[in-house]
């Protein structure tokens, strides 16, 4: 995964797209993912993963994401290398309640039976930095994550 996919702003049809599913989400189910499991596999073609990050706490997150980022792309493992080939995060444009920030993470294609649960990740490439990283990647939620399995739909 190289610096340029990580830091993109969603815009156009996908904010439509976004938006109707946060407001779902945000009404609905927001905040229930805080007694998932650490497993962060996905059973579809893509997955997607709502992160809330307080307000003021954005830079914080895109730090421990763009180190995400980098432990992917030097792994020597090839299902972490493919994990971030196909690994993408997005900020949304604007705040939702109480200013949190929504970032998305959109894996497509997912890498079958690939763990996507970050501290194990950070662990595995910078196991010194490992509880600094963390401390700041945890630290930055506000209502932790909702993870998303989707199977593409064709149109008749």
């Amino acid at each position: 995964m190289r610096g340029s996919h990580w830091g993109r702003r969603i815009d156009g049809a996908a904010a439509l797209f976004v938006a109707f599913g946060v407001g779902l989400l945000w009404g609905s189910t927001r905040g229930a993912s805080a007694e998932q499991d650490t497993a962060r596999v996905f059973n579809s073609h893509t997955g997607l993963v709502f992160n809330y990050v307080k307000p003021g706490q954005g830079p914080a997150f895109e730090s421990a994401m763009t180190r995400v980022s980098e432990a992917l792309a030097v792994s020597e493992d090839l299902e972490r290398r493919l994990q971030g080939a196909s690994w993408r995060l997005y900020r949304a444009e604007a705040s939702l309640d109480g200013e949190v920030l929504l970032y998305i993470s959109v894996l497509s294609p997912v890498v079958s039976g690939a763990d996507y649960w970050v501290p194990d990740i950070l662990n595995e490439a910078f196991p010194t930095e490992v509880q600094e990283l963390y401390q700041a990647y945890a630290g930055a939620f506000s209502d932790g994550q909702i993870l998303m399995n989707l199977s593409p739909v064709w149109a008749p």
